[in-house]
């Protein structure tokens, strides 16, 4: 399904998150806007999104992210009334309170990370984030590797942060990351060769085996290219429809490029 609108502020979608029986979500864009809305359905089946509001997601000293340089917005969690959101290129993750609107209230409050955190690439970040059972926060830098070439990741939020790793093959790169109802976790990743080449892929990876130096493999859930019609698929979410399935909904990064679009994508899990 693709989404449109008049709005220039619309696109550039790269975190969402949707409510437990996905009717609404909650996305961010590139450019530090904060969207809440509704999907509609026929059936189980999208057919399009409405009363979508498109509103600036305040910095740490309360003041619109939209309004300066460098502040890249890109994965989204959400638990209750408590939001984080990380940013490329400043590297930082940062933790609002949410109103009843679903927006944040005030200014954001800062969540310490460990000092090697800062070391990722300017504009390959932490693009992958989700929340564990635990109530810990694991991030997935999308071009941070380490010594064996894998991508780094760091749980934070507990009484010690921790550095562990993904394996990185086919040179995929992360791009969001959501935890299952059953504790584990889905990873979007992404592969674009220029001028036209672009995979997606989905793996899922075990929380159990989220531990301090821990290397996370996973099996492939879905691989797909251009053959599919795919597009910049950044953003990751899931819900439990009407009949108890797992459902995972991809939206698409269009960069407010005409050339691209955003679109989204829901499927089942199977049982």
């Amino acid at each position: 399904m693709q989404l449109k609108s008049s709005d220039p502020d619309f696109g550039g979608l790269s975190g969402l998150r949707l409510s437990a029986d996905g009717s609404r979500f909650t996305a961010i864009s590139d450019r530090g806007n904060w969207f809440t809305g509704a999907i509609d359905y026929e059936g189980s089946r999208p057919t399009g999104v409405s009363n979508v509001e498109i509103a600036p997601t305040p910095g740490r000293d309360g003041k619109p992210l939209p309004d300066r340089r460098g502040f890249d917005t890109e994965a989204l969690e959400i638990e209750g009334r408590t939001a984080w959101v990380t940013a490329e290129r400043v590297h930082w993750l940062t933790r609002y309170e949410l109103g009843p609107d679903g927006r944040p209230e005030g200014a954001g409050k800062a969540v310490a990370l460990p000092p090697a955190s800062a070391k990722a690439p300017s504009n390959s970040g932490y693009e992958a984030m989700a929340r564990l059972a635990s109530g810990e926060i694991a991030l997935i830098g999308e071009k941070f590797l380490d010594d064996d070439g894998d991508n780094r990741g760091f749980v934070v939020g507990g009484k010690k942060p921790f550095e562990f790793s993904v394996v990185r093959s086919l040179d995929f790169s992360p791009t969001d990351l959501v935890r299952l109802p059953g504790g584990d976790l889905v990873l979007l990743e992404r592969r674009y060769k220029p001028p036209f080449s672009l995979s997606i892929r989905l793996r899922r990876l075990s929380a159990k085996d989220i531990e301090p130096g821990a290397t996370l493999d996973g099996p492939v859930l879905m691989e797909a290219s251009l053959v599919q019609r795919i597009d910049n698929f950044e953003a990751l979410g899931v819900h439990r429809s009407p009949d108890g399935r797992t459902v995972l909904t991809l939206v698409s990064d269009d960069n407010f490029s005409p050339l691209q679009k955003t679109l989204l994508l829901q499927f089942a899990l199977p049982d």
